[in-house]
């Protein structure tokens, strides 16, 4: 049922439209073209280990960002999108946040590939570690399902908290290394930025596309990541349990 209702909120998003579901995927596609091109063009980013050009080594982070953004603001809202549903006293409302992850997670899945043809098409190296992608996809798929049900769990008692998150979002993409390499920064300032689990997450998928480390090779950074994972999934747990037999009142 939750798979049934990510497809239909994937094809309902933009049914009112001409172009339909290509709107899905047309926005992230230019909006990492602007990117590309500010920073390969204008800003003459240089070549990642003489190897892969800047849009290259930009892409693989960049597609876990967007997958990452919208599955958070989408489940914030997704209590407040389904109200109908959260006013049926027999369904099980906990999983609305996990259908729009769901549904983001399609867009991403389609960028994933949209990548690997990239990385064929222009003549890069395809290697072994590759195959561990989609354990970096599940592991985003885990942290995003679990910030959006907390997300969700809030917004229907603060209705500006998702305004909030827009800017925090902005905040954090920049904080995140998506666009620039934290291999510039000093050795005491790249702990601080590995504390973020977003790190594991972008530099794993770039470790996969670009023949990179295996993330058993990284064992701290693994424990470390689905600690975070862990305790971030039971804490909204108990917080929408706790919160859910307000919102068919609130709502």
């Amino acid at each position: 049922m939750t798979w049934s209702l990510a497809l239909n909120d994937f094809k309902s998003k933009y049914a009112s439209s001409q172009l339909g579901v290509m709107w899905a995927f047309v926005k992230p596609i230019v909006q990492a073209s602007v990117y590309i091109f500010v920073f390969s063009i204008i800003a003459r980013a240089a070549p990642v280990g003489n190897i892969y050009p800047y849009a290259f080594w930009l892409l693989p982070g960049i597609i876990v960002w967007f997958f990452f953004s919208e599955g958070v603001m989408s489940g914030a809202n997704a209590l407040l999108e389904y109200s109908y549903l959260v006013k049926k006293v027999r369904f099980d409302i906990e999983i609305l946040p996990t259908v729009k992850v769901l549904s983001a997670a399609i867009v991403h899945c389609f960028f994933v590939l949209f990548v690997l043809l990239l990385y064929v098409l222009w003549g890069l190296p395809l290697c072994w570690t590759m195959v561990q992608i989609p354990y970096y996809m599940f592991c985003t798929l885990c942290i995003t399902v679990a910030l959006a049900k907390i997300n969700c769990s809030l917004v229907p008692f603060f209705r500006d908290f998702t305004q909030l998150l827009e800017i925090l979002l902005m905040v954090l993409m920049w904080a995140c290394p998506v666009m620039w390499d934290v291999s510039m920064l000093p050795e005491q300032f790249l702990i601080l930025f590995k504390l973020n689990p977003l790190y594991y997450l972008i530099d794993g998928y770039r470790q996969a596309f670009m023949n990179g480390q295996w993330f058993f090779q990284t064992p701290f950074m693994t424990v470390y990541f689905w600690m975070i994972v862990i305790v971030l999934l039971v804490a909204s747990d108990k917080l929408f349990k706790r919160l859910e037999v307000h919102f068919a009142d609130i709502i």
